[in-house]
């Protein structure tokens, strides 16, 4: 059985909400000096056990946040997000090393928003 057609237009909304953030994002990166290399629609959106009320999860991978801990990354992109949003930003060596398993589970699942 399918979903039902309230949550296949949750999950388009959820679709355009990650893609409007991520160019958002993009943008921001090239006005401070960062640069988006990545934006992908991770968790239940992801995979597709998602429920009409699901947040949006998205990863961010940015060249220039290396030095920077997890509450200053998302400052960076607070003028971005929506209420919806859940966001993880992560380097380039982060998210390519996948150093934990709870990244591999996320690259796992991925789906590619830039």
């Amino acid at each position: 059985m399918g979903k039902a057609p309230s949550a296949l237009r949750s999950q388009e909304k959820a679709l355009e909400v990650a893609k409007r953030v991520a160019g958002r994002a993009a943008k921001l990166c090239e006005g401070r000096g960062f640069k988006l290399v990545g934006a992908y629609l991770v968790g239940s959106r992801a995979r597709g056990d998602y429920l009409e009320t699901s947040d949006v999860d998205l990863v961010l991978v940015v060249e220039g946040v290396e030095g920077l801990n997890a509450l200053q990354r998302l400052e960076l992109f607070k003028e971005v997000l929506e209420p919806e949003v859940d966001l993880l930003v992560l380097s380039p060596e982060e998210w390519r090393e996948g150093r934990s398993a709870w990244v591999e589970t996320l690259k796992k699942e991925a789906v590619p928003l830039v």
